[in-house]
């Protein structure tokens, strides 16, 4: 068994890890997009989302959208180290950079950083992925929604009945709803 077939288990809360795969490599983004819609209609919650797109020269991209970074960290704390700094001197400027980083380091919130790296290798040229940690509140609407587009569920800890309900929503593409 590899890992793709063990995922990194998710949080003991509500919230589950599903991955799919789509084959276009704008397909993820666009059903990301879809359920953010979704998320503001309280449908669903997603606590992380990573997309990966492959090129079809296999250049892979990774685009997160909860993870802080040690960089994103040491931005974060370098303005909050700026306004320290205006009070307490140019010492803090340089405290509020190395803090944040050591922040992004240390705080990984969401989905695994080496279990996204994986899957980035793993995945095909000229096709794209969408990795959730989500919490579903309304199973039937995220199932009408999934079934607008043609995936492959690679990996879930969803339970059994509700993999299988994703993948029928994956497999059955309505004509009407159709992405163009």
């Amino acid at each position: 068994m590899t890992d793709l077939e063990n995922p990194p288990s998710a949080s003991p809360d509500d919230d589950h890890l599903v991955a799919i795969l789509f084959d276009k490599p704008s397909r993820a983004t666009e059903v990301l997009v879809n359920l953010v819609h979704l998320q503001e209609e309280g449908a669903l919650r997603l606590a992380d989302a990573v997309v990966i797109s492959k090129d079809e020269e296999g250049r892979a991209q990774i685009h997160e959208t909860i993870d802080v970074t040690p960089s994103k960290g040491a931005l974060i704390g370098g303005w909050l180290g700026v306004f320290a700094g205006i009070l307490a001197g140019p010492l803090a400027i340089a405290g509020g950079i190395a803090a944040g980083a050591l922040y992004g380091k240390l705080v990984d919130k969401g989905l695994a950083d080496d279990w996204v790296k994986q899957m980035s290798e793993w995945l095909d040229a000229g096709r794209s992925a969408l990795l959730l940690l989500i919490t579903v509140e309304n199973k039937t609407q995220l199932l009408r929604e999934l079934s607008r587009y043609e995936g492959e569920v690679v990996t879930t800890d969803f339970p059994e009945p509700v993999r299988l309900e994703l993948e029928q929503a994956l497999r059955e593409r309505t004509a009407t709803d159709a992405p163009r």
